[in-house]
């Protein structure tokens, strides 16, 4: 099993066992609905009621052997919540694999996870993965250059249906405050139109 498959397999049990309602996003679960691509970290969104439970929940994990990134903490400074917390996986090396927890990045992870459906991401190890459409949302919203990559593979493998799920969200994250003073919508069909110009 490779590192990653590992990673993921452990973060997905220690979850499962405090149970605390998650989804996989980022570059796998990008890989499992559009084209594979090379990753190094394991992105995960999570629901809690607040900053004490996030805190409790990285209480735990580090209880389990998981250490903190240098960067550590970032907050979502419109909803003055925590919004990720950067761990590695415990291992028998210096470094482990990055664990991205995303607690309010987006203002959208419990409709993320609400709509995840477990997927077998490697060889034996199952996980709830996002939706096409809010991994679409979710690309928009983070905004960077592999991000956009990401977003054009994505949308050129989905459904009507599934961009009208993007732009749903979208519309979401912009209005509870999450957006990032940017046209989210207008950076979708920008998006869209380049994947299909006609």
């Amino acid at each position: 099993m490779s590192q990653l498959a590992s990673a993921l397999s452990r973060i997905a049990a220690d979850l499962d066992s405090y149970r605390v309602p998650w989804a996989l996003i980022g570059g796998l679960a990008v890989s499992v609905r559009s084209e594979p691509r090379t990753t190094r970290d394991v992105d995960v969104a999570l629901v809690v009621a607040g900053d004490d439970e996030a805190e409790a929940l990285v209480r735990f994990l580090v209880g389990r052997g998981y250490r903190f990134r240098s960067e550590g903490v970032l907050e979502q400074r419109a909803a003055q919540r925590m919004a990720t917390v950067r761990l590695e996986t415990p291992g028998q090396e210096d470094w482990g694999v990055v664990v991205d927890l995303m607690f309010a990045s987006s203002g959208i992870e419990a409709e993320v996870i609400a709509r995840a459906r477990p997927v077998e991401v490697f060889e034996n190890v199952t996980a709830p993965v996002a939706s096409r459409g809010h991994l679409i949302a979710l690309k928009v919203l983070a905004g960077r250059k592999r991000d956009e990559v990401d977003a054009l593979g994505l949308i050129s493998w989905a459904s009507p249906r599934e961009l009208d799920h993007a732009r749903e969200a979208l519309e979401l994250i912009t209005e509870r405050g999450y957006h990032r003073d940017r046209d989210l919508l207008r950076i979708l069909e920008t998006w869209v139109r380049d994947v299909d110009p006609s």
